[in-house]
């Protein structure tokens, strides 16, 4: 039980590691050639809605409904499980294509909502931007069946990877922007043309693992699929309508407000993607199968929040302690001056706090979507989004984008500590799963500290972070070989099958 976990979340950590690297030099091409600029800004709003409903679609509620009752069909046969979800493609594939032209043709009134406090000439600009994005909505929808069907098959790694063809697209676009007026057009057609590739990607991968579209729609699957769906998107929908809160606050603070809660963004949201994404989407699949086995499914549970501390736990310490250096090391170069590595990094810092919290909440609200139970959760989300939404006016308005990240961070919290207290009431740790995160805990402070030793010894340039970040890899490291953490054992073993 513990090897499918940890082999899987290595598979698809590994794959959203490399798609998540791919986005940072993204992002460092994108601080090279426009800095912290309105262009930039635009196209962040412009790229935004189609990413609020990647996370619904793909890493959100029809993932969290798909993959279970895929799994449930499977049970029967396997040609059961391809009729729905063939008939999930055909309905997705027919909402998002209403939703993209839509897009297209409201997308001025759709910029005034979300980007208001932009100048008249930056939100003619987002308009003209989210023209061209919008078709991704369609692209990325498809994309997301593919990639329950692959996880389904516990084929993680391409799933994870698909991403990085549009970070390696956008690239090329920025690369190529002086060709283009205004030269943000670039990187946003690349953008579209990376969704393409994704879904091609995805679709061979699936075609290899057997999956044959059935070319009917089945009315009940429909249903039995759109009243879970209908439940299960009121989570991830809200804590998407948290990143357009904290954006649409951000752009009442002035120019470059939202392009440095971005940066910090992405740098918080490497390791949860990496880590967390990864452990959660994991255990989703697992836990799925042992649905009637008390054993196994609590098992699975204990193993996931391991496996999810052993990596959340040292990546929060590190991006608290060489926040400044990690921000310097990316992004620090051409456009993207000084006192934006410096506000990025105070940002980032606050992001980082809520980062364990975020992982934690992920694995507990997966325990209900499992048992196709996404009430519980989608209450909570309520609470959480009410919560960040009060403190992003409250605490964005009086301290800038810094109080936008503690109104995050705080929401992530009160998150946890509300979906995890029924699961661990009903679920008892043994004293050696207690023992383990203890020592998973102490290996992560015991880092931290020699981190914060070191940054005061080193000299502050790029040569110097890069040895900090590399050396809290090797004391954590070896911090777990003399503390024998069961996931350590498992990771070198892996390597030495290798």
């Amino acid at each position: 039980m513990e090897n499918k976990v940890l082999k899987g979340t290595l598979a698809f950590g590994l794959a959203t590691m490399i798609s998540r690297v791919t986005g940072l030099l993204r992002d460092a091409f994108f601080a090279g050639y426009f800095g912290t600029s309105n262009q930039y800004d635009a196209y962040l709003v412009a790229i935004m809605i189609p990413f609020f409903l990647r996370k619904i679609f793909a890493e959100g509620a029809l993932s969290l409904t798909f993959v279970p009752m895929f799994v449930e069909k499977r049970r029967e046969s396997i040609e059961r499980a391809f009729e729905f979800a063939s008939t999930v493609l055909l309905l997705v594939i027919s909402v998002t294509s209403i939703i993209s032209v839509t897009g297209v043709v409201f997308s001025t009134p759709v910029t005034r909502v979300f980007a208001g406090g932009f100048d008249p000439e930056v939100i003619l600009l987002t308009s003209k931007l989210m023209k061209i994005t919008f078709p991704f909505v369609l692209l990325v929808s498809t994309w997301s069946v593919f990639y329950g069907v692959l996880n389904s098959f516990d084929a993680y790694f391409l799933a994870a990877l698909s991403p990085a063809f549009i970070n390696l697209s956008t690239i090329t676009g920025i690369a190529l922007s002086r060709h283009f007026n205004p030269p943000i057009l670039g990187p946003t057609i690349a953008f579209v043309v990376g969704g393409g590739i994704q879904v091609l990607a995805v679709i061979t991968a699936a075609k290899k693992k057997g999956f044959r579209f059935k070319a009917r729609f089945n009315k009940k699957d429909a249903r039995e699929f759109l009243k879970i769906f209908g439940l299960t998107m009121i989570s991830p929908a809200i804590a998407q309508v948290n990143s357009l809160v904290d954006t649409r606050v951000a752009t009442e603070l002035g120019s470059g407000a939202v392009s440095s809660l971005q940066y910090a963004m992405r740098l918080y949201q490497l390791p949860l993607g990496i880590f967390g994404i990864s452990v959660a989407t994991v255990v989703l699949a697992e836990l799925s199968k042992y649905i009637k086995n008390t054993e196994k499914f609590n098992e699975t549970l204990w193993t996931s929040l391991e496996t999810l501390l052993y990596f959340i736990l040292p990546a929060t310490l590190g991006l608290i302690v060489l926040s400044k250096e990690i921000v310097s090391l990316l992004f620090q170069r051409g456009a993207f001056s000084y006192i934006d590595t410096l506000n990025t990094a105070r940002i980032l810092r606050i992001y980082a706090v809520g980062l364990p919290f975020y992982g934690l909440f992920n694995i507990f609200s997966r325990v209900h979507y499992s048992r196709q139970n996404p009430r519980f959760p989608s209450l909570i989300a309520a609470l959480m989004a009410g919560i960040n939404i009060v403190l992003d006016i409250v605490l964005g308005l009086s301290y800038g984008p810094v109080g936008i990240a503690w109104a995050t961070a705080i929401a992530g919290i009160f998150g946890f500590l509300s979906v995890s207290l029924q699961v661990l009431l009903a679920v008892k740790a043994t004293k050696s799963q207690l023992y383990e995160l203890l020592k998973i805990t102490m290996a992560s402070l015991i880092m931290a500290i020699t981190l914060f030793i070191e940054r005061q010894l080193l000299p502050a340039m790029n040569l110097s972070s890069i040895i900090e970040v590399l050396s809290g890899v090797a004391i954590y490291l070896l911090l777990s070989k003399l503390f024998a953490l069961k996931e350590y054992k498992y990771i070198k073993g892996v390597f030495k099958r290798r």
